[in-house]
């Protein structure tokens, strides 16, 4: 029987969702303001609405969201708005989008989100890389002057229903890092040597260089949020969204910290990690003989670029546990047809992971 402690998770990249005429990128018009363009407009709306309806998660995660016009029309297409709490804002200028959140509101209509969600645009204020001598290998002096995030980072937290107990407030973060594609460089003259002899090989790299500083500094923010000063303290964090690579890559890993998982009963991997993430893909591979978790496809590549990371207190064999994992789904089969933007689709899957509330007994009262 469900508890009103449960909680459920799921992140939805929104392909540029923006209102007919408002901005988006440079280089890609703007959906005209015109009955087509409305039309058009509709089309997206009505079917990220049946999706909203058919995951009924408890807290969504969003990315590339351009207007907060545009979510809450989506809620309204869903008839959900009186549901929920919209954590969200307008783009600031071209080719930034949004990243925000949505709330569901307890089982009375009160608000589960508490005060003071904010963006992060800027990286840590002591998380610098000036000057850094190498003492092994080339022993060389690095320097990188990034400090801010491409998409502002959203944090938020929640307090979701019920009393004796209570349950623990939950921080959420919601992120959207650079993504594998070129990056967007300026070739206003003169041009920088590496961008006049090798251009497109420049244009990467400073891509995967941002993408590895983004999810570092990511790594600084949770770092201040998830240490426990005494051993009983928790902190429950979940960080959602479009993180642009797979669960094993070495930026999605310097978000997660790389926490050890148990893989046998005799095994004490996972009794503590406090300050591991423990990716929801994972957690259900290691439940099913089949892997189909996929969020992406480019160039017939199915990749896994859309995660929902845990804190130790969601993970079954956590000494600290609150809540345990029951299941994970992907919505993806859209991304497997060739006109799935035709019939107002996102090119991203849909994860959506529920725990249930299950806090560890403690031993005293099962010795």
């Amino acid at each position: 029987m469900p508890n009103m402690r449960d909680l459920s998770f799921a992140t939805i990249n929104l392909l540029n969702l923006q209102v007919p005429g408002g901005i988006t990128y440079d280089t890609d018009p703007p959906l005209p303001d015109t009955p087509e363009g409305q039309a058009e407009y509709r089309m997206r709306l009505v079917w990220l609405a049946a999706r909203l309806r058919e995951i009924e998660a408890e807290v969504i995660a969003f990315q590339e969201l351009w207007s907060a016009r545009a979510l809450r029309d989506l809620f309204e297409e869903a008839r959900l708005l009186d549901r929920y709490d919209l954590v969200a804002r307008d783009a600031p200028g071209r080719g930034r989008p949004q990243v925000a959140l949505a709330v569901r509101r307890d089982r009375h209509g009160e608000s589960q989100l508490l005060p003071g969600a904010e963006w992060i645009a800027d990286f840590p204020a002591d998380f610098t890389f000036d000057g850094l001598r190498e003492t092994q290998g080339a022993q060389e002096e690095i320097t990188v002057t990034i400090g801010q995030f491409s998409r502002p980072v959203l944090r938020a937290r929640i307090q979701s229903e019920g009393t004796s107990p209570t349950p623990p407030p939950v921080t959420i973060y919601v992120a959207h890092l650079k993504s594998k594609g070129p990056n967007r460089l300026s070739f206003a003259r003169p041009l920088p040597v590496a961008l006049a002899r090798y251009a497109e090989l420049t244009r990467a790299a400073t891509s995967h260089i941002r993408r590895v500083m983004e999810a570092a500094a990511l790594r600084a923010l949770l770092d201040e949020t998830m240490t426990s000063v005494e051993e009983d303290d928790l902190s429950p964090t979940v960080v959602m969204g479009d993180l642009n690579d797979d669960s094993l890559s070495v930026t999605t890993e310097l978000v997660t910290g790389a926490p050890p998982y148990r893989l046998s009963s005799k095994s004490r991997a996972g009794g503590t990690s406090d300050k591991g993430l423990y990716t929801v893909e994972r957690l259900q591979q290691y439940r099913s003989l089949r892997h189909v978790y996929y969020t992406h496809i480019f160039e017939n590549k199915r990749e896994s670029l859309d995660h929902i990371l845990v804190s130790e207190e969601f993970y079954d064999h956590s000494r600290k546990r609150r809540w345990s994992f029951r299941d994970m789904e992907v919505v993806n089969d859209h991304l497997n047809r060739e006109s799935h933007q035709a019939i107002g689709a996102t090119d991203h899957g849909i994860v959506r992971a529920v725990f249930d509330w299950n806090p560890l007994p403690d031993p005293a009262s099962t010795a």
